[in-house]
């Protein structure tokens, strides 16, 4: 994989969680905070855990591993009470991954980088291995988005799928 692989990976990461977004504006309160019993419980929270995953990710590239306490109250319905907020938070993160990911060589992309999980554990992994993890794991939590706004009788955001977004940029 190149570096300007993992760029457009996360164009379309940021195109499609925009979509997501766009669809969950369109609730009301009770139906994005509603509990669906699944592990992030609601549409809401969901969409919360995925921004700050992103920000976990970008944190530890910068060479920062955050604890578990200095992690997620930001990323808490406390701390970002709204999807005014989250978008606010969501698109500085955007911003600074932007501006990492635009600064990458291919060497650093391919070497091993060291961080601490949140459990405190030392780990490592290959940059590009990261990176591509973090573009998974949105995929992921936007298909349970996704099923959410089904249950709710919503209609979902189409298209979604990465051959979609390739089609509609021309790639």
């Amino acid at each position: 994989m190149k570096v300007a692989d993992i760029r457009r990976l996360f164009d379309y990461t940021e195109w499609a969680n925009d979509r997501a977004i766009t669809a969950a504006e369109k609730l009301s309160d009770a139906d994005l905070r509603h509990d669906f019993g699944i592990s992030h419980t609601s549409i809401f929270e969901t969409l919360l855990h995925m921004a700050g995953a992103e920000w976990i990710w970008l944190e530890r590239w910068n060479g920062r591993s955050p604890a578990k306490a200095e992690a997620w109250p930001r990323w808490m319905p406390e701390s970002c009470p709204d999807l005014s907020t989250l978008n606010e938070r969501w698109a500085d993160l955007i911003e600074q991954r932007g501006r990492y990911v635009a600064e990458l060589d291919k060497e650093r992309f391919h070497e091993e980088m060291p961080f601490t999980l949140l459990s405190g554990d030392a780990s490592s992994m290959r940059l590009v291995d990261q990176m591509q993890h973090v573009v998974n794991h949105a995929t992921y939590h936007r298909g349970q988005v996704v099923t959410m706004l089904r249950q709710l009788g919503a209609t979902p955001p189409k298209p979604m799928d990465l051959i979609a977004f390739y089609r509609l940029r021309g790639g």
